[in-house]
């Protein structure tokens, strides 16, 4: 296991920045995620970790070890950083069977080959693969090659592990399985890991704690519950999970919903003037009877296990989402009435 700790890293490229003054204490066992629309620099980030990339500023460090320290010019190299990545691409040698391509880095400490193949065979039926030990990776489905990436990553007992985007070129289902493989597979090793990823639903899944980036920068660092139901700002909301936002204006101890005046909800951030309410999907509740607001039934979308409505508001579409409801209990073009819950606010601009 490692701790690992970022204080003040930036990473500039001539005039861009990308990555702005990163901060984050990372301890024995934990699971971090680094979460972020394309461009917002949390690769760039895990580069810099395991060594790909130099810091332009700023001090990496595994326990008390500093492995880059970009003020006094000292940058350790990625082969002793002991340290395991798993790309997107899997990255498995395609000449060499699952024992060959587990073994390669055992191979490289010049363990030897009774032993490396012991160690082998234990990781591979840590990822239930111990059957297909002399298969070529084209002989693989791609969830089984990214396991095989996996191991070869953990067989060389990393103090770190880092992940980049690795599950994002499989299916759907398979890519929800392997989310829970991963975590299994962390727990039981107690190793820690910091993970890449745009899809906020392996963020939710699989971290102890969550890093939102946006444009280089760090937007929150949180547990999942507490980044889902306390985001820092819009951007953190829109981006995890489902959102409304519907235009208000505070005033003193409330904030009006505009177009419904006699609407209002608390104003605990004290924002003054224009603002923006956020509210969940599935923390609205749709009436045919009466409720805060009036709006039209706009469209229906049967899930399967929950249907999602779109209900006009004014000038406005509003989304709700019932687990368990019948898809015929609302008809387009219908007067509802919608309640809502666990309002979020936010100033215009933040």
């Amino acid at each position: 296991m490692a701790e690992l700790k970022l204080h003040h890293i930036y990473k500039r490229y001539g005039n861009v920045t990308a990555v702005g003054d990163f901060n984050i204490e990372v301890a024995d066992g934990e699971f971090i995620s680094f979460l972020g629309p394309s461009g917002c620099g949390k690769t760039t980030t895990l580069r810099m970790i395991a060594g790909f990339e130099k810091p332009t500023e700023g001090v990496i460090m595994i326990g008390d070890q500093e492995i880059s320290n970009a003020e006094k010019g000292y940058f350790m190299a990625p082969e002793k950083r002991g340290i395991g990545m798993v790309f997107q691409s899997y990255a498995v040698w395609p000449h060499m069977n699952v024992i060959d391509n587990v073994g390669y880095p055992l191979k490289i400490q010049n363990v030897p080959k009774e032993e490396r193949l012991k160690q082998v065979m234990q990781m591979l039926e840590l990822v239930h693969l111990k059957e297909y030990g002399e298969r070529l990776p084209s002989q693989l489905s791609g969830g089984q090659q990214q396991r095989v990436a996996l191991a070869r990553a953990l067989v060389a007992k990393p103090s770190l592990l880092l992940l980049d985007e690795p599950l994002s070129n499989l299916d759907a289902k398979l890519r929800e399985s392997m989310r829970f493989e991963i975590s299994a597979i962390q727990k039981e090793l107690g190793i820690t890991v910091i993970y890449v990823t745009h899809d906020q639903s392996e963020a939710m899944t699989m971290s102890d704690r969550i890093v939102v980036m946006s444009m280089g920068k760090v937007q929150q660092i949180g547990r999942p519950y507490d980044i889902y139901t306390k985001p820092a700002n819009q951007m953190v909301a829109d981006f995890i999970g489902l959102v409304n936002f519907i235009p208000a204006t505070a005033k003193g101890d409330r904030i009006f919903m505009q177009g419904y005046e006699g609407v209002s909800f608390p104003n605990p951030k004290k924002l003054v003037g224009e603002a923006v309410l956020a509210v969940r999907p599935e923390q609205i509740t749709l009436s045919k009877t009466g409720g805060m607001v009036e709006g039209v039934m706009n469209h229906r979308f049967y899930m399967g296990d929950s249907v999602d409505y779109r209900v006009k508001v004014k000038d406005h579409i509003v989304r709700v989402i019932q687990k368990g409801a019948e898809y015929e209990k609302y008809k387009d073009g219908e007067t509802v009435y919608l309640d809502f819950d666990n309002v979020m606010s936010f100033a215009k601009d933040e």
